[in-house]
């Protein structure tokens, strides 16, 4: 396979920062958002292009023809940027990109052609509201063989007035945002295969300042949350659920650690927010664990146990009943609104509105310096924390627990901007495999509450639930010793803050 050559630089970005927003727009309301934008409609036909083996795909690259009244349109959609040319004819030339890009192209293509993978056929019912460009799309995305409607308002212009419009339109018509771009989507359309579940990213690196860092982190979480709503409707619901509530978890936590320093009062409002969502997503991931726990534990030693195939009955009973909550959160206006909220208050910076004039330059200072003080209140708490581990009850066990994941969120978010890697790396390790511990304990203890939950209506069912019960104890106790190796491992690792 060739080698792809290096990609030359994306365009430049304009000095006011754009941004394209998608909402899924109901039949319903295609009359009166088309009547509220009072514009003519155009239509647009959009192709894309690859190779087979959807070599640019693979690159993260996009490449497709727009098809104009007045000619063709060639577009390459990088990660960050979109370059838009002239093209000749229907049929895309990297060339007409310019040297650098073609030969970046080249190098990828080699000699397999260009094939359509699919194409956009839409009308287009576009006007400027206040500085920012909304958009009616309907149409279909499709390939040769499949077909799919689209129904879809675009908001794109600078971050805080496409936020804020957003975030009215949406209100207004009861619209949900739709996080998956149309290429995206005409992907999977042609592979057939499940929208990806996203992890969370690495963290801040290189030397941003405070006031970026609140944007970069903040802005990561949302990501996070929403790359995972089409996955948990077509894809991995599981993992989907997973990451969803990873993400508003972390989400949480960064906003606690900000509202420390930054007195904005909206901060408590989208913790709260990021709360419910979290806990929402929390009970089905609960029935998720106990299953699994119930099958590679006790189910898998006493399984021929009658009660058995009755607990796993009622799991899955609970278990679907925590999924629907899910579905219901995620297709209610909720959590629309919660992001859109969100995104327009970081476009905004409104945290710097909550500080005196005098403090206004502390935003432009290193993160790094708010970073190391976070880190150090948060080591010196864990510690705290977990004196006299052996004899806590499993009640201080839990409070550990959860002061721990709030470091390792901290030393995940924060982490990159200390050296050496080595030791930050060594940190981090120990206090994962510390909270790896603590939360075997904890999925110990919830298995017992989910277990009093279900009713055993049976003989079998009440003996196969008094063997769980034993099992989960006799693990608990033997989980102390690795768990006190952890913890004296964590105690040996030097924070690499401070």
């Amino acid at each position: 396979m060739t080698e792809p050559a290096p990609a030359p630089p994306d365009p430049a970005p304009a000095s006011s920062p754009q941004v394209l927003l998608r909402l899924a727009v109901p039949r319903a309301a295609q009359k009166p958002l088309a009547a509220q934008l009072a514009a003519r409609g155009q239509k647009r036909v959009e192709t894309w292009f690859d190779t087979p083996e959807r070599a640019l795909g693979r690159a993260g690259l996009r490449l497709s023809i727009v098809r104009r009244v007045r000619g063709w349109r060639l577009r390459l959609q990088t990660p960050t940027a979109l370059l838009e040319v002239p093209a000749p004819s229907a049929v895309p030339l990297p060339a007409a990109l310019g040297p650098e890009w073609a030969e970046s192209l080249g190098a990828l293509i080699a000699e397999t052609p260009l094939e359509p993978q699919f194409t956009a056929e839409l009308k287009r019912v576009t006007a400027g509201q206040v500085g920012v460009s909304v958009t009616l799309e309907t149409g279909t995305l499709a390939t040769e063989t499949a077909k799919l409607p689209v129904s879809a308002l675009v908001v794109e212009g600078p971050e805080a007035l496409a936020a804020k419009t957003a975030l009215a339109l949406a209100a207004e018509h009861d619209l949900r945002l739709d996080p998956e771009p149309l290429p995206a989507r005409g992907t999977r359309l042609v592979t057939d295969a499940p929208p990806p579940v996203m992890r969370a990213g690495p963290g801040l690196s290189g030397h941003p300042s405070l006031d970026d860092a609140v944007i970069l982190l903040l802005r990561a979480c949302l990501t996070q949350f929403t790359a995972n709503w089409q996955a948990f409707f077509t894809g991995d619901a599981v993992n989907a659920i997973h990451q969803m509530r990873v993400a508003m978890r972390r989400l949480r936590s960064v906003l606690g650690l900000f509202a420390r320093h930054l007195p904005a009062p909206e901060f408590a409002g989208f913790r709260a927010e990021a709360k419910h969502i979290a806990a929402t997503m929390g009970e089905a991931r609960n029935w998720d664990v106990f299953t699994a726990l119930l099958k590679s534990g006790p189910g898998q030693i006493f399984g021929a146990e009658p009660g058995f195939a009755e607990l796993y009955a009622q799991c899955a009973e609970q278990r679907a009943q925590g999924y629907q909550a899910v579905e219901a959160l995620l297709t209610s206006q909720g959590p629309t609104l919660f992001v859109l909220a969100l995104e327009e208050f970081l476009a905004r910076r409104g945290w710097r509105g909550a500080l005196p004039p005098e403090s206004l330059p502390s935003l432009a200072a290193p993160a790094t310096g708010f970073a190391t003080l976070q880190l150090t209140r948060l080591h010196r708490k864990v510690r705290k924390r977990g004196k006299h581990l052996r004899h806590l009850p499993a009640a201080a066990r839990h409070l550990l627990r959860i002061e721990l994941k709030k470091l390792r969120y901290a030393t995940d978010l924060f982490g990159g901007l200390y050296e050496p890697k080595s030791r930050v790396r060594a940190y981090a390790e120990a206090a994962a495999a510390l909270q790896e511990e603590l939360g075997t304990l904890n999925d110990l203890a919830t298995a017992q509450t989910l277990l009093a939950r279900l009713g055993q209506s049976s003989l079998p069912a009440a003996r196969a639930a008094g063997i769980v019960t034993g099992w989960c104890a006799h693990a608990a106790l033997a989980a102390d010793r690795p768990l006190l190796k952890r913890w004296q491992d964590f105690l040996a690792a030097k924070p690499f803050a401070g």
